[in-house]
């Protein structure tokens, strides 16, 4: 059973290959962080290596040491952390040696199944020497081995190695599509599932997390009540954000990404309220705030200040100075 919630066309287009021995040597697969990219490659090396003849069963010893990460033959290279002085941890780029022993484990023929799968999570991480060795692997493919590789910003990526890779792209999926699911494959309740169907912004990943850790929720509402509060604090205070927002973004831009798109929410929330829709928010456990707020601001003011989010984020996926442009979104915020 193939365990994506939603993809449709992309896990019917696997399907197809598997079927017809037509499966590519390599998969880019490309979307936001937490919308399945890893449940989907980690199925797909289930469908592989499953010993029954529903491929995948989730049930058979293979797809279960699989599930739990203790196949042989299903590698899964990521980020490697390293801690500071000051005792934190912050996340390196994937290096060339684990790449180096990733090609040295596909020169060798699977040892426990039929085929042998190498997931790159977060490749877009790549060391230029890393993706430059990675990329010599991607031109000589080894037999009986497909390589997946995870990206939340394809656009780091390398277009040679891009153009090597068949690219998949995982898509956010509806509310009611995400609700349903949590509510009869986690058997969350129903107003809790459908806030967090909005909350997680279409990628199910997050929705998951929150149903066990609540820490999760409570940071998404301590970085919303921050970001809100900048509309009250003067130049000073709102450049001070900037500048933590500019030095968190050298160590890690899909995070600073992740609280841009946040705030976002948070004033697309604020045009629906203003414009008499309010039954399809974002932030469905603010609805007061929200009409207190909408109150406050023009629409004008409202859609300026979108605009002005959307643009930062562009500036900053283009490598435009980090520091800059989120001092420039910070006296665009109306009052």
């Amino acid at each position: 059973m193939w365990q994506v919630i939603g993809q449709t066309k992309i896990v019917n287009s696997l399907r197809r290959s598997l079927a017809d021995g037509r499966l590519s040597h390599a998969y880019l697969l490309a979307g936001p962080q937490h919308v399945g990219k890893m449940t989907l490659a980690i199925t797909l090396a289930q469908a592989l290596n499953c010993l029954s003849e529903d491929k995948p069963c989730g049930e058979c010893p293979s797809c279960r040491r699989i599930a739990s990460g203790k196949h042989s033959d299903v590698q899964v290279i990521g980020r490697a952390e390293t801690e500071t002085r000051r005792g934190s941890s912050v996340r390196k780029e994937i290096s060339i040696d684990q790449i180096r022993e990733m090609q040295h484990n596909v020169s060798l023929k699977p040892y426990e199944g039929d085929h042998r799968l190498i997931i790159i999570d977060g490749a877009e991480h790549m060391s230029e020497e890393a993706a430059n060795s990675l990329l010599k692997t991607l031109e000589e493919p080894p037999p009986s081995t497909t390589i997946i590789l995870l990206a939340a910003d394809e656009g780091l990526l390398l277009p040679t190695i891009v153009s090597r890779c068949q690219r998949l792209r995982l898509s956010p999926q509806p509310v009611g599509t995400l609700t349903q699911a949590l509510v009869e494959r986690w058997g969350v309740s129903g107003e809790r599932a459908d806030l967090l169907a909005r909350l997680c912004h279409g990628c199910i990943g997050w929705a998951i997390r929150a149903i066990h850790n609540e820490k999760a929720l409570a940071k998404r509402s301590e970085h919303m009540d921050s970001l809100i509060s900048l509309s009250r604090g003067d130049v000073s205070e709102r450049f001070a954000v900037a500048a933590q927002l500019a030095t968190q973004f050298g160590k890690d831009r899909a995070s600073v990404r992740e609280r841009l798109e946040l705030w976002l929410t948070w004033w697309q929330d604020l045009l629906l309220v203003k414009n008499g829709c309010g039954e399809f928010i974002t932030n469905m456990n603010r609805r007061e705030a929200l009409q207190q707020a909408a109150a406050q601001y023009s629409l004008s003011a409202i859609s300026g200040m979108i605009r002005s989010i959307r643009e930062t984020i562009q500036q900053l996926e283009q490598n435009a100075n980090p520091r800059l442009a989120l001092e420039v979104l910070m006296l665009d915020i109306p009052h």
